[in-house]
């Protein structure tokens, strides 16, 4: 930011030029300094100035004596005078009252200030500071990378399968998004939609699996990009007889199954846990997106035809239940049986999604809509079923920007 200094008086100019250059400036660099009111104008000629700093009481030409209108005359004339470059701001400094009244007309008219200045006072000084830190903060935000919206944020527990297949699903060009002191990848696109208007998506995955670190993934990711949706996609482990593998599941409910409390000895077997859960049901209008989906198989089926890669032989369909979230992977058999005590319709488990609907609910207004949409890669026993994690995630992506382009577009 450039500052014209326009004063007469050398102790005065030393004394501001004190204050600049302890708000940051340079003096070599960024200030100016004119003695009238006429090498002032030869200045604005060239130059545009953020903070002209104006003596009042000050002289047309050097050669002449100093005029209590030689401020405010310098103003009409940069008013009236289409060449001169007119400062964003301008302070008026003096320690006349008759140049005061003779110039406040002209600098209310720029919704500009005046104050008194005076050998011995100090606030016209502290006047000057303020004024110069708040344009620098102004010019630091401006300059800083603007914030970067999106209609849909996608978070993925993993960059592999998750978030390549994500990339894949959606099957248009992304850009990478790097942000200063964010060590996290983001990459953009957008979508195109029915409705003429694409939808602005970005996508990103969390360094390691668990509700930890997708949360704050969730949690940065929505500060940064104010989503209107937030939306997980990826693998989940489905419940046997209530489930096929490799069918999208998306969660009516999330909780922490691990929430509770431990009563007894912990280091025998007396000890016993008494679960305590806080349920977090999606909104209706999730709802309603994911049954228009779940009845149009012509779809689904498109969806699943088109994985670029090795495909379960039944039809890809999609199931609207409870899935829980916990802290390990499970692998054991009889595991559904222990947490359906929590809620008897669960269908489903992951490591991740209460925590991103949980950062999502609790993220500042406006509030986004929030989904988990997952495919089921194994039943959470000894028998993995890693060979379709790639198709899940794929079309749980697929359903998932399905789901998402519904809740936008809606009515």
């Amino acid at each position: 930011m450039k500052v014209l200094i326009v004063d007469d008086s050398n102790d005065k100019v030393r004394d501001i030029l004190a204050v600049l250059i302890s708000a940051g400036l340079s003096e070599d660099e960024d200030i100016d300094v004119a003695s009238s009111a006429q090498a002032a104008a030869r200045f604005l000629k060239d130059h545009d100035y953020g903070l002209m700093i104006l003596d009042l009481h000050l002289p047309m030409r050097l050669s002449e004596e100093p005029r209590i209108d030689g401020g405010a005359y310098l103003l009409k004339e940069i008013g009236r005078r289409k060449e001169l470059r007119r400062p964003e701001h301008i302070l008026g400094l003096t320690a006349h009252d008759e140049a005061k009244a003779n110039a406040e007309p002209e600098f209310n008219k720029g919704l500009w200030s005046i104050a008194k200045a005076s050998s011995d006072s100090s606030e016209w000084k502290e006047a000057i500071l303020e004024k110069v830190r708040y344009l620098l903060a102004r010019n630091a935000a401006q300059d800083a990378p603007s914030q970067v919206k999106c209609d849909v944020l996608f978070i993925c527990a993993l960059r592999k399968p998750e978030l390549t297949q994500l990339k894949k699903a959606i099957g248009t060009e992304w850009e990478e998004i790097t942000l200063p002191g964010d060590a996290t990848a983001y990459f953009r696109t957008v979508v195109p939609s029915k409705e003429g208007q694409g939808l602005n998506v970005v996508c990103c995955s969390a360094p390691s699996m668990g509700m930890a670190a997708s949360a704050t993934l969730a949690t940065k990711a929505g500060l940064k990009f104010k989503p209107r949706v937030v939306a997980m996609t990826g693998i989940c482990a489905g419940r046997e007889d209530e489930i096929d593998l490799g069918a999208c599941l998306v969660a009516s409910k999330t909780w922490d199954y691990g929430s509770g409390k431990f009563y007894g000895e912990t280091d025998t077997d007396s000890a016993r846990f008494a679960a305590s859960p806080h349920q977090l049901v999606v909104d209706p209008i999730v709802q309603t997106a994911t049954e228009a989906i779940m009845a149009d198989q012509t779809l689904l089926d498109s969806f699943h035809s088109q994985f670029p890669g090795n495909r379960p032989d039944r039809r890809l369909s999609v199931t609207f239940a409870p899935m829980a979230s916990g802290a390990a992977v499970q692998a054991d058999s009889q595991f559904f049986s222990s947490i359906e005590r929590q809620d008897r319709k669960v269908v489903g488990i992951d490591m991740e999604a209460f925590g991103v609907c949980w950062a999502a609910r609790e993220t500042f207004e406006p509030r986004p809509s929030f989904f988990v949409c997952k495919g089921v890669s194994d039943f959470a026993n000894e028998e993995k079923a890693d060979g379709i994690q790639e198709y899940c995630a794929y079309t749980s992506a697929r359903v998932g920007m399905e789901i998402a382009t519904k809740i936008l577009t809606r009515g």
